[in-house]
């Protein structure tokens, strides 16, 4: 390839990027849920209040309407706290992939190399996402307790329930303020409580939510000291997490061991072929090293799969 054409192409991929992640993720932290539930329902605003950005790919996103993966990904990314839609997500995903892989005719000469970075630009967003869940959910689950706790002092101080999650969105930092503010919104343009609550469960998919959830409701049709039945959720889910604590410190070991184990032979790998290149040709080259470099990748996947089946324990 003519190296004018290729820096072309690099200047019109990384600008193709550029413009996607700025779109997407420029103004996540920005859009709270009601400028978002405003925008679905079409209400009118005027100059100097939120105003929805454009659309990066209008088409993707009328396509991806008429399926059920539309749905999937958007819990996904709300769960990992990016008020995004999946047709950004699947564009920033694409630019990702189209980088990586320009760069890959740029400094690297082997294929096998070029769809390795092709495959790593389209995955590194999404990984992006999963890293940013998990951190989201752990921070979740550490401020429930307090909430909980916030919530059932205002409801012993006479205020109601919506007061008490006003109260958790105002004063408690994200994600836990986000997620009861995405509720009180939700009520106040006139989704039920109990649908509203419902959705909370499964942006979040914890089952601590899920349980306050069920506190909730079952007060709410049978009657009940409320502020007690939510202090006493909170003293349970706090005894939880500290049982997880130990768990996860009493299976530190075991856990190092198989990072060590499942990367103690790709590293060796890497470190060879740095040094001799043409010893481990034969695995790549020949039809029997190809099998052997899978039969072992799949057993080391199982032995990987065991190990974490034995140090995983429900609490």
């Amino acid at each position: 390839m003519h190296p004018l054409v290729l820096a072309v192409a690099v200047f019109v991929i990384l600008f193709i990027a550029a413009y996607a992640l700025i779109s997407a993720f420029g103004s996540s932290r920005d859009d709270t849920a009601r400028q978002r539930i405003q925008e679905e329902l079409g209400q009118g605003q005027d100059d100097s209040e939120y105003r929805p950005r454009a659309d990066v790919a209008p088409l993707l996103t009328r396509l991806l309407r008429t399926t059920r993966l539309n749905e999937l990904l958007q819990w996904e990314l709300l769960r990992a706290g990016l008020l995004i839609k999946p047709s950004e997500m699947i564009v920033v995903c694409l630019a990702g992939g189209l980088t990586t892989y320009v760069m890959g005719l740029l400094f690297a000469h082997n294929l096998a190399v070029r769809v390795v970075l092709l495959l790593g630009g389209l995955a590194g967003p999404w990984l992006y996402v999963i890293i940013r869940k998990q951190g989201r959910y752990k921070a979740l689950m550490t401020q429930l307790p307090e909430a909980l706790q916030l919530v059932a002092s205002s409801l012993r101080s006479g205020f109601s329930i919506l007061r008490g999650i006003e109260v958790v969105a105002n004063e408690m930092p994200a994600p836990i303020a986000q997620e009861f503010q995405w509720v009180l919104d939700e009520v106040n343009v006139g989704v039920s409580m109990e649908k509203a609550f419902g959705h909370m469960t499964t942006r979040t998919a914890s089952q601590d939510v899920k349980l306050m959830v069920t506190a909730i409701q079952i007060q709410s049709k049978v009657g009940g000291d409320l502020a007690q039945v939510l202090e006493t959720t909170s003293t349970m889910i706090r005894e939880r997490l500290q049982i997880t604590a130990e768990i996860a410190a009493l299976t530190a070991e075991g856990r190092l061991s198989a990072l060590i184990l499942g990367s103690l032979p790709v590293g060796l790998g890497l470190l060879i072929h740095i040094l001799n290149p043409d010893y481990l040709r034969p695995l790549i080259a020949e039809p029997l090293g190809v099998g052997m470099l899978v039969a072992g990748g799949t057993l080391m996947l199982f032995g990987m799969l065991i190990i974490k089946q034995m140090l995983h324990v429900d609490v």
